[in-house]
Formats: C-alpha cells, structure tokens, sequence
C-alpha cells in the first residue's frame, strides 16, 4: 500500500463546489454535485467509485471537454492560479496537452488511425510552442525510451493499428508528458489492457510520476490500483463524494457504509472460508433526474432509517485530519458496521 506523504504548498488544483448537469428529454440529470478538492504538487489523488458514479464526467469538466447537452458550474475551480471553468476554447487550448494533460480510457480510441506515432507526439510539442521540429523529434524519442518502447525512433513511423494495446497506452503516456505537464488525469488508464500489463502500466505511471515531479488524478473503480498508487482517495456514490482520505487511513478505518462496501467487496486471494461467497452490495443506484434529497445511498444501506431520506443534502462530517465522510450515523455506529463486516466481534 502507498505510504503515507506530506504535502505542502499551494495546491496545483482547487475543485469547490463542482456540478455537472446534463439535460435529456425527461429532465435534468445531475451528473455530479457538490464536487470539492485540492490536489498539491507531486499528488496522486484518486476518485474510485462504481460505474455511473461521475468520475469520468468530472475529469471531462476539468478539461473543457464536455459534450454540449452539459453543463459545469462551480464556486471556483483553479488549475496553476487560473479560473478553467470560465476560459473560452481559445484559452483552453492554450493549457490542455500542455499543463494539464489527460490519459483517456482506450489507447486506440485515443489516437488517431491515419496518422504516425511520431506524426501525434511532435504535433503536441509544436502546438504548444515548445520548440522546433527536430526538439519534438528528440523529445518525442526520448519519451518514448523512457516510457519503454525499444527501438523509438523507428517507432515513430508506425500506426496505432501496428502496436498492441498496452504499447499503444504507453504512447498515450508519452503524449500525455510532451509538454512536461503539472497535473495529469489519469481516466481508468488500464481498463482496455491485460492484467499484466495492467501493473506495467501503473508501475510506470508512478516513475514517471516521481522522476518529473507530476500531480496525478486517478479515476478507477479499482481499489487494489488506488491502495498501491494513490496518496489520498475521495469515494464518489450518485454523483457526489460520500468520503475522503489519505489511502492508508481509508482502507484502515472506512466510515462510509459505502465505502465499507466496496473494500468488502476485493476478491481475497486466501480467504479465511473458501467456501465463501463474494460480498456484493445489494440494491440499485438510485435515478439522478431532478433534485435530489437526502443520502443516495439510503436504499442499499443497512443503517439507513427515515432521517436518511430528509433534507437536501447530508453535509460531510470529520474523522480525524484530512478524513471525512457524508453520513448521518454515529462514528460508534459506523465503526461498529466496519467490525461486523469484517466478522470482528462488536
């Protein structure tokens, strides 16, 4: 598991307040609500949660790159001291591939099948005006050593078609470092690769990461991803963040019932039963349209009870420094929960 970091300074990234709401033919859905973090210099910061949760959606507001039925608002959301939610296209352009790059889901997807590899790496660097086009060729080949492609210059005359698909995720990755960025978004980086190269790929990441001093957000559903690489975790559920904290403090004392789920939920390579059955959390997320009220995960909760489904919303409440958690329950109660899940006596 990652260890434990201190960081300091202004952060790199400032998230206050995030909504995104998209509107469809039966009414607004409310894709994210109440969004709010900090990301220092030199963090890994990963937002995990199931499918649908808002993960994805959250990273593409960030980067500009919403489709047009949606829409972001925010007190503020600063990247490297500028307001990004208010940039025009013009300005956008001018930090996207450069300051703030992004990793998306599917290498193939992401790159383009009628041009080279060297053709999309050089014309990030050009773009940006980092130098001329021998300085992109070199730091293009550079990159592309570094990331662990053998024989990279005559890599750059290939296609994507030519390449596998966890060599296609590591040109992504070199791509994604032409421009010597400060934060990276990492969107479920190795979802489309085998479990091998999975952890290749991750492994790399975090190299990378403490070679050139990046910030990192992690978006997966993985929670064995976020216990090796992450330094802090912020739990998403219907769109809203149900808990955060640093990823030792989180898998020690998950206070969530949410939360509690799903690290319940990682399959155990020596159960102490081996006749046990997989956890799984019963019960359906519930429909995003319109307002919500009360706590969205009432109806798959055992704790739940009436006051769950009162009010607007269920504010974040602390457990200790840097720790909280959306959640009307006692801390005895929820730790309670955690010891009963884990067959601890109460």
């Amino acid at each position: 598991m990652a260890q434990d970091k201190d960081f300091c300074g202004d952060p790199i990234l400032s998230v206050r307040n995030l909504e995104v709401v998209l509107k469809t033919a039966v009414g607004e859905l409310q894709a994210t609500r109440g969004i709010s973090f900090d990301i220092c210099p030199g963090e890994t910061f990963a937002i995990v949660g199931e499918s649908g949760c808002g993960k994805s959606i959250s990273s593409m507001a960030l980067m500009g790159l919403l489709p047009r039925i949606a829409k972001a608002r925010a007190e503020h959301c600063v990247f490297d001291g500028h307001e990004i939610l208010n940039m025009s296209r013009r300005q956008l352009s001018g930090i996207r591939g450069n300051t703030l790059s992004m990793i998306f889901q599917d290498p193939m997807t992401s790159l383009n099948p009628v041009y080279t590899i060297g053709d999309q790496l050089t014309e990030v660097f050009l773009r940006h005006g980092k130098g001329n086009a021998k300085e992109a060729r070199d730091r293009a080949v550079f990159l592309l050593e570094r990331v662990g492609i053998k024989n990279a210059s005559e890599r750059l005359n290939a296609y994507p078609h030519q390449l596998s698909g966890g060599l296609r995720q590591r040109v992504v990755i070199a791509m994604a470092m032409m421009c010597s960025p400060k934060l990276i978004i990492a969107d479920e980086p190795t979802t489309a690769l085998d479990v091998t190269v999975q952890m290749r790929t991750l492994a790399l990441l975090s190299e990378l990461q403490k070679e050139f001093g990046l910030a990192i957000i992690l978006i997966t559903h993985d929670l064995g991803v976020v216990a090796s690489l992450s330094d802090r975790v912020a739990v998403m559920y219907a769109g809203q963040i149900v808990e955060t904290a640093p990823t030792r403090q989180l898998f020690a004392d998950p206070m969530h019932p949410y939360t509690q789920g799903l690290i319940q939920c990682i399959p155990s390579y020596a159960p102490p039963n081996a006749d046990a059955e997989l956890h799984t959390i019963p019960g359906m997320v519930p429909a995003l349209i319109g307002r919500q009220k009360g706590c969205a995960f009432r109806n798959r909760c055992a704790l739940a009870d009436g006051d769950c489904a009162k009010g607007d919303e269920i504010l974040m409440r602390e457990f200790g420094a840097g720790h909280g958690y959306r959640c009307l329950r006692s801390e005895d109660a929820l730790c309670e929960n955690w010891r009963s899940l884990q067959g601890e006596p109460a």
